[in-house]
């Protein structure tokens, strides 16, 4: 599939309602961790919760608000990045609603919004304008037929198949674009999940994914026990690649980057597929003309190549099927649109219906994201406030050197290569210097006969020519991608093939920033999260690229060694947490950002001992601030099953208690549960 993953496989990653029992008296679990309470999950704080703040910072910080706010209907959590996100989201609507704005961006927008909106004619049409989709799919009887099939802009018109390829910088050679293949991401979202028992998580997923394809089948005209032979098949033939794609549980593990970096020829590409024809696919865009592929999982495109037989063109068909209706499903008539979200919502026990404006959001932000960037940029961003985070970053980086000239455990030859990294790294700050080109992208409106799948298709179309046809050129590693990087994302984050981080506009509200904020506040908002993007070119992924976004071995082998045995340590310490009552945690997953979080921390506290009177106090409080979190029980599952952040109320607490200054502040000591002793002290840098 391609592009699929913007917004269209939503309901594969949502959770079906699931009770938790927590325990919410603080205990400290055999191996070390305290058994904070889990305050990320809804209703864990109550009247009589105790929050003694040497017990538990995040808690005693955050009480009222834990206790008091609401997870807003609609949504699966409350947190201080959603409240931002609604702040931004508030901004997209006045812009939706702005009839002055000029341009061939703003005329785009208008179109789609047009053509979402326009209930009429899409319940007039139904689901009929997926039929012939679907009719395709269901002609194919030989392996012949399949091959026909997904070789064909023309029957395939959506790029359906079991590969997901995209044009990138070369991983180990970021001077180059190459394409990179993939396994499509599988419905049950783990391959753990195919052997043996589901966990939670799998269980949750499989039934939204159940419900929702019975239901599409359903108003396509299938029978119960038809809709349910293809959901049955799409699981089996996913059951059949599963085993050849590593688990999430390996994705973080030392030698994670070494097993993807596999390259092959077009002859070698060809040989290792077999009869699966993946050549003749790529062959469908640019992307067969890369000089080089890069494999990720060659095992599971051998394994295709196998299980391309004759006996298993139906079940490939089912899962060709199963993805046409829970990708387009939702862009047919209200009817469909309101009955996959109520399927989502009530499975994570969500509060409320989604109305047009989500609507219109969501569309805008899965098919136009540069020109709705364009628009929100030049709208809400100014060159003030970004001097002000390029001065910040600029402070952070230098105080980021001496931190790293300082560390004790490093050789000076590792050093000196750890400080050229950082005194080489790019900054994409709020905004780029040169708004992304989409003149060339249109589409028919509603007026000129439009209809919104045809809007779909061809912005689909535009967004994957845009993105292949860079195949074999240079990478210009200034280049700031608005497709990926939207500025109104209430994110930041790091690229380890140009060595830049990206702090962007969206996130410059709430408790992260606000010009008015006192210094101590900045620092414990934006200014910390502007370390833990640089400390990402130090953890456990970025150790392995150099100051030019290398794949390089820039350490001495005592000093990797001992890197990866704090790294170790670390994800040992996380191990030990018990997120809810038979849940697992895994500190591998969590292992990079929480990397970050502490390097991130031990930078501003750098910055603060050289301020006069710094209120460590104000602070640290902001820190707390930021990651305070609750979200549903069912949400709680997803989380702690895919994200490779720890959870809210530990990026908090286990940040916080690796540093003296936290002690200090606050007189921690032996017997108080945030006081972890010094030799049991899991900061990396």
């Amino acid at each position: 599939m391609k592009n699929i993953s913007k917004g269209a496989c939503r309901a594969l990653c949502l959770a079906l309602a699931f009770l938790l029992t927590f325990s919410c008296v603080p205990a400290l679990s055999e191996g070390g961790i305290p058994q904070w309470i889990n305050t990320d999950v809804e209703d864990a704080v109550g009247v009589l919760t105790l929050s003694r703040l040497k017990d538990d910072f995040h808690l005693a910080v955050n009480r009222k608000w834990l206790q008091f706010e609401q997870i807003p209907w609609g949504s699966s959590e409350a947190s201080s990045f959603m409240d931002q996100s609604y702040e931004v989201m508030e901004r997209k609507i006045a812009l939706i609603g702005d009839k002055t704005l000029k341009g061939h961006d703003a005329d785009l927008m208008r179109k789609l919004c047009g053509l979402a909106l326009d209930w009429d004619t899409r319940n007039a049409l139904g689901v009929e304008p997926l039929r012939p989709y679907v009719e395709e799919m269901e002609a194919i009887r030989t392996l012949q037929d399949l091959t026909d099939y997904m070789t064909s802009l023309e029957k395939n018109a959506f790029q359906l198949d079991p590969s997901a390829y995209t044009v990138q910088p070369d991983t180990a050679h970021p001077d180059r674009y190459i394409a990179s293949l993939a396994p499509v991401p599988l419905i049950l979202g783990d391959s753990a999940e195919y052997t043996g028992e589901r966990t939670a998580y799998g269980n949750l997923v499989y039934g939204i994914a159940e419900k929702s394809t019975l239901y599409m089948l359903g108003r396509l005209g299938y029978t119960q026990e038809e809709a349910q032979a293809v959901f049955d098949g799409a699981i089996a033939f996913d059951a059949m690649a599963a085993p050849y794609i590593r688990p999430n549980s390996d994705q973080y593990t030392a030698d994670h980057l070494e097993s993807i970096l596999n390259y092959y020829s077009r002859e070698e590409l060809e040989a290792l597929c077999g009869p699966f024809p993946m050549a003749q696919i790529l062959d469908l865009t640019a992307t067969g003309q890369s000089e080089v592929f890069l494999v990720t999982e060659p095992a599971y495109f051998e394994a295709m190549g196998r299980l391309y037989t004759e006996e298993n063109v139906v079940l490939f068909k089912d899962w060709l099927i199963y993805f046409l209706v829970n990708f387009l499903g939702g862009a047919m008539d209200r009817e469909a649109y309101e009955t996959l979200s109520a399927i989502e919502m009530e499975a994570m026990g969500i509060s409320g219906a989604p109305s047009d404006l989500d609507v219109e959001l969501e569309l805008l932000e899965t098919y136009l994201p540069v020109p709705m960037d364009n628009l929100y940029i030049q709208a809400y961003c100014t060159q003030e406030e970004r001097q002000e985070i390029m001065d910040l970053i600029d402070d952070v980086i230098v105080h980021y050197r001496a931190m790293l000239e300082r560390e004790t455990w490093l050789s000076p030859a590792t050093r000196e290569k750890a400080v050229e990294k950082l005194d080489a790294m790019r900054v994409h700050a709020v905004f780029p210097d040169e708004l992304g080109d989409w003149s060339q992208a249109d589409f028919r409106s509603k007026e000129e006969g439009g209809t919104l799948l045809e809007a779909l298709r061809t912005l689909n179309q535009f967004s994957i020519d845009a993105c292949v046809n860079r195949v074999n050129q240079s990478v210009d590693p200034d280049e700031w991608d608005q497709e990926y990087g939207a500025t109104s994302q209430v994110n930041a984050y790091y690229t380890n093939s140009s060595n830049t981080i990206t702090i962007l506009a969206g996130i410059l509200g709430g408790v992260f920033y606000q010009p008015d904020m006192s210094f101590e506040e900045k620092l414990g908002g934006i200014g910390v999260v502007i370390g833990h993007e640089i400390s990402h070119a130090f953890d456990a992924d970025g150790a392995n690229f150099d100051a030019n976004g290398h794949v390089t071995n820039w350490w001495t082998p005592e000093d990797y060694a001992a890197f990866r045995a704090r790294a170790e340590k670390l994800a040992a310490y996380y191990d030990g947490y018990v997120p809810y009552k038979g849940g697992v945690y895994s500190g591998n997953q969590v292992q990079s950002e929480a990397i970050a979080d502490m390097a991130g921390m031990k930078c501003a506290l750098a910055i603060a001992k050289e301020r006069e009177d710094f209120d460590y106090n104000v602070f640290f409080r902001q820190f707390a601030k930021v990651w305070r979190t609750k979200m549903l029980p069912n949400a709680l599952i997803v989380t702690v099953a895919t994200d490779s952040h720890p959870l809210g109320c530990l990026r908090t607490n286990v940040t916080v208690q690796q540093f003296e200054e936290f002690y200090e502040t606050y007189e921690v000591g032996p017997g108080d549960k945030m006081y972890l002793a010094p030799e049991d002290r899991i900061s990396v840098w």
